[in-house]
């Protein structure tokens, strides 16, 4: 069975800008993306000899990064990847450290670094969906006309008004995008809960233990999720909106499992951590999607698949990196690594 935690695209420079020391960061990174534009093994001349890279491009519907696999890594990836004419191709690199280089992420691998390409595994699965749902379409691939992408509605932006008006059938499963200032946490409910590392279906507790309802399996040690509600606001109107773990984990910036450790034996469900009050009058977009509740009943409690600065928020460090010449790409010695240049907004 495998376990990652993943790292959003978008929030790598940062990520790796908080390291200290920068030289040496003790952490390491799961990234997981769509592979665009891979280009086969080939070799380069540097001023440490010629050396074997291997490039592509790895995406998530709304960041991307141009990546080159130096030395040993290039040989293993170039061996791994396949190209599959049915499916998207997606990569995981796993157990990756995190390193800024010139205004830009340099991903050194370490003993533990593996590169999977689309693994069997449900997290892979629950992304091709997140894809699925969000229009993604490859820059390399050609769509047949009966593949699900044909079904999919871009996002839209509209207005919290707007989106209490869609309560047709239509729009339910659809997803929208709202720019929105969260005004309140709402407490006095749970802020996590446990779920099963393999399906991450919510665990019933019995007696101090824990089962999972799908896998029917025990589960001795669980992982955590939030759980969070929220008051959002925008000009046209006020909503209540349930935040996704993913949602949250992108707004604090860290993992439920991590806050939970790192608050000790006193933490408890119901005490909502002072980190996660504080994203309130905090400006973002949410990812809502339309549930059955929404346009069968009239429901105006939505959920939040993913939560993201929004376009009048100061910009990341990493939104305005300089574009590295492919002369610094090679000045490299006999090491193994990838290389990411150049991070852009997924257009």
């Amino acid at each position: 069975m495998h376990k990652f935690e993943f790292v959003d695209l978008g929030d790598l420079f940062n990520l790796a800008s908080t390291y200290v020391p920068k030289v040496n960061p003790e952490y390491a990174t799961d990234i997981i993306g769509v592979v665009e534009r891979f280009e086969r093994l080939r070799p380069v001349d540097t001023k440490f000899g010629e050396k074997n890279i291997v490039k592509f491009k790895i995406c998530d519907a709304r960041n991307s990064h141009y990546v080159t696999a130096w030395s040993r890594m290039a040989e293993t990836t170039d061996r791994l990847y396949q190209d599959d004419l049915q499916k998207l191709v997606i990569v995981i690199l796993a157990s990756v450290k995190l390193q800024t280089f010139n205004k830009s992420v340099q991903i050194s691998i370490l003993p533990s670094t593996k590169v999977y390409f689309n693994l069997e595994d449900n997290v892979v699965n629950e992304f091709r969906k997140r894809l699925n749902r969000e229009g993604y379409v490859s820059n390399d691939t050609v769509v047949p006309t009966n593949s699900v992408s044909d079904s999919v509605h871009v996002i839209e932006t509209v207005t919290l008004k707007e989106l209490v008006e869609k309560t047709s059938t239509k729009y339910s499963k659809m997803n929208f995008m709202c720019s929105v200032k969260i005004k309140k946490v709402q407490t006095g409910d749970t802020w996590w809960y446990d779920c099963c590392p393999k399906c991450h279906e919510k665990l019933n507790e019995f007696e101090g233990m824990f089962k999972c309802p799908n896998c029917k399996l025990t589960i001795p040690v669980t992982e955590k999720r939030y759980r969070i509600m929220i008051i959002a606001e925008d000009s046209t109107g006020v909503a209540n909106v349930n935040l996704s773990d993913r949602a949250v984990k992108r707004l604090v910036g860290k993992s439920a499992t991590n806050m939970v450790d790192e608050l000790g034996e006193g933490v408890t469900k119901s005490s909502i951590p002072q980190l996660i009050m504080d994203v309130a009058e905090k400006d973002v977009t949410l990812n809502i999607a339309i549930s059955d509740d929404n346009v069968l009943i009239n429901s105006t409690l939505y959920n939040a698949t993913d939560a993201y600065p929004s376009k009048n928020s100061k910009p990341s460090s990493s939104e305005s990196v300089q574009k590295i010449e492919d002369s610094t790409l090679s000045s490299c010695g006999d090491v193994s690594y990838f290389f990411f240049e150049n991070f852009t907004p997924y257009l």
